[in-house]
Formats: structure tokens, sequence, C-alpha cells
């Protein structure tokens, strides 16, 4: 099978070894196209966007917001009275859509980590977040200059910077800085400077570093918001998308899925790998430089076949196209795939959203992490949903990425207790 093409000025790779040297090469940004991320674009000068030392910079300071202290907190303490709470106030009938509900759940803890102020109860401000998120996301679109009004798209993306800058990051902002000054007055600030991502940025906003500003504060902010909401959200929903027909051949599979979280954390990474986020990576060739054999020229397009390569029979079997929970792997080969990214840029949300690596033994360790999306998986099936047999779910028609934007399910354990 021929695994990479070339129609210059692109490159086409789809190989998992091929893939991971581009993304670890120096030579290779995500900088693709200099008009849509400096015109209108959420992700302009952001640490998903920088390049060389500038996002290895803000990498040193924004990874101590995923230290495992951190995780562990909000994994087993923060995280699951909450969960329980929001489903006991959102699944109040045997009808529901997950694709509504579930950015609510996640999106509270997503503008914890990112330092914004947000109450679990105040579903109006959450739905608000969520909508801002949504407009943050179709800004990183990579086709956003090839949408049929990219200049309409690109004002919807400003207008929703600029109403997350005067209306949720402001405030927030102002809070975080008072208390900046009162804990750089007692010689406290130490205590502080891990709390948010937000809080972080503004303690070391004059490190020349970091190249900050008001404007960069603030699509920093937005990227966390958004990766933290937006893809947890969908790969809970492509996860139960797997398991109904599992559930509805096996109604017995429920108790698996309830008494092993390691189970629970294999069907998500399965899931992630046939299902990536994002199924087609691009980057742009700043300096000439060799991937994969062949010689690559500045200022080509290289686009990176994720999903593809995520489903090599080399490494993941004859049956790589098959959802396997329990599909057996060499050590060192990752579950999820390549979907997480590779190198300097690799997703530092990995381990908060969907835990550590699974032991080759399948033996569950007493610190493992499991991550807040099997958390979810397991809340939701503890209620019983299956799928709505009377309602078919919708992609978004706007993306190329998959992303449900309605996913109905029934909780008969809502209508029994009824």
């Amino acid at each position: 099978m021929d695994v990479m093409t070339m129609a210059a000025p692109k490159v086409v790779l789809s190989r998992h070894e091929d893939i991971r040297d581009a993304l670890a090469d120096p030579a290779l940004t995500r900088r693709f196209d200099p008009r849509s991320f400096a015109e209108g674009n959420s992700g302009d000068g952001t640490v998903s966007t920088a390049h060389g030392e500038l996002q290895r910079a803000r990498r040193r300071l924004e990874n101590t917001q995923f230290r495992t202290e951190h995780l562990r907190t909000y994994e087993r303490v923060l995280f699951p009275a909450l969960l329980n709470e929001m489903l006991d106030d959102h699944v109040v009938d045997d009808r529901a859509d997950l694709a509504d509900i579930a950015p609510l759940l996640t999106v509270v803890l997503a503008a914890k980590r990112a330092g914004l102020d947000s109450d679990h109860r105040d579903v109006p401000r959450l739905r608000r977040l969520v909508r801002l998120v949504d407009a943050f996301s179709n800004g990183l679109s990579t086709g956003f200059l090839e949408m049929k009004d990219p200049q309409g798209a690109r004002r919807r993306v400003l207008a929703a910077l600029e109403e997350f800058d005067w209306d949720v990051v402001r405030p927030a902002r102002n809070r975080r800085q008072e208390r900046i000054a009162r804990a750089r007055v007692d010689g406290d600030i130490e205590a502080i400077v891990h709390d948010d991502i937000l809080t972080a940025l503004l303690v070391h906003r004059d490190d020349p570093a970091l190249e900050l500003d008001d404007g960069r504060i603030v699509r920093e902010v937005a990227t966390y918001l958004q990766g933290g909401t937006h893809s947890g959200a969908q790969t809970l929903l492509n996860t139960l998308d797997f398991l109904f027909p599992r559930l509805e051949r096996d109604p017995s599979e429920a108790g698996r899925l309830l008494d092993d979280r390691l189970f629970v954390a294999r069907c998500v990474h399965e899931t992630l790998r046939l299902r990536p986020i994002t199924p087609s990576m691009k980057r742009r060739v700043e300096v000439d430089t060799e991937i994969a054999g062949l010689r690559i020229a500045a200022g080509t397009m290289v686009v990176l076949d994720v999903e593809t390569a995520n489903r090599s029979p080399e490494l993941y079997g004859p049956d790589a196209y098959a959802f396997d929970p329990d599909r057996p792997l060499r050590d060192g080969i990752p579950r999820w795939g390549l979907s997480f990214g590779f190198g300097p840029h690799q997703c530092p949300g990995r381990s908060s959203a969907v835990g550590l690596p699974v032991p080759v033994d399948f033996q569950p360790r007493d610190d493992h992490l499991y991550g807040l999306v099997p958390l979810m998986v397991q809340a939701v099936v503890r209620r019983g949903v299956r799928r709505d047999p009377d309602r078919e779910p919708r992609l978004d028609d706007r993306s190329q990425r998959r992303a449900f934007v309605r996913f109905p399910v029934i909780f008969p354990a809502v209508r029994t207790h009824a």
C-alpha cells in the first residue's frame, strides 16, 4: 500500500513512524498559515501555534498545571462529586441529548484549570462558555480560509474573543491580580502560582521569554478552555457510540463497565485511536528537512494522516479497524495511537482527560490515574444510558472533524425511578 503521496507543495504522511518523526522535527511548525492565525484566529500567539523556544517556555510554565498531585485531586476529589451532582441536575427525564449535557460536564473543570470563575449550578453561564468554545473551535479550523464566508467566520471569532475578554477573562483576571498582589506582599507567591493557567500567566507576565500581552493571555486561556471542553465531551460521545452496540448485544457488558475502571479506560483509549479528535494534522516546513527518506523543501505543507496511522495492522493487529478494548499490544505501543500528537506539541491535558497508559498486564496500580472521560463514561453507564431508538444522532456539518451536535439517549433508570 502506498503510504505517502506528494503533490507539491504538499506531502501526506500516513505511516505511524513517519508521523512521529514529523511531529518531533523542529523544522515543522503549526504556524502553517500566517494569514489565518494573524487575522482573527483564536490560536494566534498561543502555545498551540508557537514554535521553538517560545513554545518551550510556555510549556514549561503551563505544564505545572498538570502535575500528578493536581490530577489526582481533580480525579479523586473534585470531579466525582461534581459529576454526580450535575448529572442529577441535568438527567431529569428518561430522554436526553448528551451532546447538550456533555460539554456542560467538561467545561466546568476546563474553566477551573484555565483560571475562569464558574459555578456548576449556573447553567446559563456554562452554556455561554460552551457557545464561546464552539466559536473558538471553528476558528481554529485548518480550513479557516477555505470556508464559504471566511471574512464572516473571522468576524465571528473576533466577536467571540472580545466577548470572552470583557465578560469572562477580565473579571477573573482582576480577582487574581488582587490575590497575586497580596501574595507578593506576604512572600507567598509560590503558594498560588500553580493554581491555574491564568494565575501562572499573570505572575510571569513580564518574563520576556513568554512574549505575553493582554491579547495573548486571553487567547491562551481560551485555548485551554476550548481544548478541555471540546475534546472531553466528544470523546465521551464517541466512546458511547462504540459501546452501545456491545450493550445491545450483551447487556451484561454494563457490569464490566461498572466494575472495571481500567476496562473503561481501555474503551476510551480505543475510541481515540479509531476516532481521533483531530484525524489529520497539518504542519508547515520552515527550513529544508528530511522525513521518511524524503527531502522536503521549506514552505511545503505536511499533512499527517493520524487516522490511517492509528489503524496500522503492524502495530494494532489484522483487525486494527475494529473496536477491541481488550486488544493485546506490545509494550510501548500507545493504545490511543497518535491522537494526542507527539513531541513538543503533544497535548498537555492527555493524562487529565484519559489517564495514564494502561499496564500491559491489565492490572491496575493503586496510584493509577484513569482520567476524567472514563469517569464520565462510568457515571452515565451507572444510570443505565442507552441509545434512543427513535431519534438519530447528528454530526456537525460545519467541520471536517467528526463531532456530534446531537446525541439522543434514554435513561431507563430515570423512568423506573419516576
